[in-house]
């Protein structure tokens, strides 16, 4: 779950308004007032860069913020036995459609 929280520590009027941006699109009817919540988050769908536009008769102030949903990979695409023997064998792979994000280790276990 991700929670952006946009109240301001001091707002002299009242803010008016909250708009919640993800990459330049328009999330606020997900907003409740101030508050930003996601649910189930999913890396191709939930990562970018958020904004919090908040709005008083003062003017406005853009608080920003950037999300990276890690998780773990897809499988492995095109799978080759490149070298098999009578007690070994050794495989090769192209690298997963969906790699788990930036700096996800990467393992795989292979049954027999």
């Amino acid at each position: 779950t991700f929670t952006f929280n946009c109240t301001p520590s001091a707002a002299n009027p009242p803010p008016s308004s909250y708009v919640f941006e993800r990459d330049g699109v328009d999330i606020t009817e997900g907003a409740s007032g101030s508050i930003l919540t996601i649910s189930s988050l999913k890396r191709s769908k939930d990562s970018g860069n958020y904004t919090c536009v908040v709005t008083n008769e003062a003017g406005s102030v853009t608080i920003a913020t950037n999300v990276n949903v890690l998780g773990p990979s897809s499988v492995p695409q095109s799978i080759t036995f490149d070298d098999v023997g009578p007690f070994s064998v050794t495989l090769s792979w192209e690298v997963p459609s969906d790699d788990g994000g930036p700096s996800q280790p990467c393992s795989y276990t292979v049954r027999v």
